[in-house]
């Protein structure tokens, strides 16, 4: 009986042990999940730390500046492409016109040489011609003729009448886009004179940063930097996609889809650390990467701001551009459909070579433009008009940095 009764009791203890260990097990478990969840509260609350530092008052100032500085260079670039644009323009019309008159000129020449032999016909008239005829076959050839000669010399009173009124029309639109290239080349100068004076205020600013700040400013700086250098790229990648057969000719309806699965918005479009950011960041760390659209793809390179990212030219001027890539799986120039897997998300501090950012994320553009000047200013759209809906917004996403 006491044997029996010792066994119970060891059973009990062995039952409660267990159950301890079973509850141990789930508690530690769950805390497990807290102190994970926890920690990407953290990570989150470290990226928007990260973001607000640049809101210092002293360091508003040089982000301000640099935005007006940013826009006003890209306005600059701009007015350069168009003054391009117009002195192509002008010495094509000038040689139209030298054509034109030289066209003009020898067409004179034959109607005065006409005018000349008529005159020397004296008083023989077309009639006088036609009834000396010695026979009808000679009579409708001499009539043939004559018609001949009077259709000739009605289509050269045309042609000279044509070659004037294109001199007159190409002098008038080349004096109209001289007007203009000049009123360009005025607004270069003030502009450049604008610039060089914010830059001298920001300098100035820069100059009274604590050591920390400026440390901190650099870093800024020096993505801004690598990120102007992908306008030049895509700049680049146009022109070669615009003189490509069958890229040039692409027809987009504007129609995209989701370019990964995960719908987290953690950056909208919005002017951030002196100059706009001009497309969305959205919380995917090694994810698919998806084709918004169909269209040709190329890899880019831009170490310290985009990292390895993808442009895809959609055509009808819309492109699509996939930022901090951890990996591609395109090659360049390739044709893609629209969901095609191109790459995995990655980017952030960690991932080497993959851009500089606060944390693993896929950057994601929308541009469309009519002409490659257009790339340089505001050509950027706001995706989330574009995509479909279903995102979620992150907190201070939306706030202007």
């Amino acid at each position: 009986m006491k044997r029996k009764i010792v066994s119970t009791i060891l059973i009990l203890i062995l039952l409660q042990s267990y159950i301890y260990t079973v509850i141990a097990a789930s508690t530690s478990e769950l805390n497990g999940q807290k102190t994970d969840i926890q920690n990407k509260i953290d990570d989150a609350k470290d990226q928007q730390s990260n973001v607000q530092k640049e809101l210092d008052a002293e360091m508003k100032v040089i982000s301000d500046l640099d935005y007006e500085i940013s826009q006003g260079e890209e306005e600059i670039e701009k007015l350069n492409v168009q003054i391009k644009e117009l002195e192509t323009s002008i010495q094509a019309k000038e040689k139209l016109i030298e054509e034109k008159q030289k066209e003009y000129n020898e067409n004179e020449d034959l109607l005065k040489q006409r005018m000349v032999a008529m005159y020397e016909m004296g008083e023989t008239s077309f009639l006088d011609m036609l009834f000396n005829s010695a026979s009808i076959i000679d009579f409708i050839s001499n009539y043939y003729t004559m018609s001949q000669f009077v259709q000739y010399d009605t289509e050269l009173l045309q042609s000279i009448e044509d070659d004037k009124k294109q001199i007159e029309e190409a002098k008038q639109a080349l004096v109209e886009e001289k007007a203009q290239i000049e009123t360009l080349k005025n607004d270069k100068v003030s502009k450049t004179n604008s610039i060089k004076s914010k830059r001298a205020q920001r300098q100035e600013k820069a100059n009274a940063l604590s050591d920390e700040k400026k440390k901190l400013q650099k870093e800024i700086d020096d993505y801004n930097a690598q990120i102007k250098k992908v306008e030049e790229q895509i700049a680049q990648i146009l022109a070669q996609a615009n003189s490509q057969s069958g890229s040039s000719g692409l027809k987009f309806d504007g129609s995209f889809i989701w370019p990964c699965n995960n719908k987290i918005v953690t950056s909208t479009v919005k002017p951030r650390w002196g100059r706009w950011h001009k497309g969305i960041d959205i919380g995917a760390a090694h994810e698919n990467v998806y084709a918004a659209a169909s269209g040709y793809a190329y890899n880019l390179e831009n170490p310290g701001g985009y990292g390895n990212y993808i442009m895809i030219v959609h055509g009808s001027g819309y492109i699509t551009l996939y930022a901090h890539l951890l990996s591609r799986k395109i090659s360049n120039g390739q044709y893609v459909n629209q969901g095609q897997v191109i790459a995995i998300s990655g980017g952030g501090l960690n991932d080497e070579g993959r851009g500089s950012s606060t944390g693993k994320h896929l950057h994601f553009e929308i541009r469309k433009a009519s002409s490659i000047s257009n790339y340089f200013s505001s050509n950027f759209l706001n995706p989330l008009e574009y995509l479909p809906g279903g995102y979620t917004l992150a907190p201070g996403a939306s706030t202007p940095s």
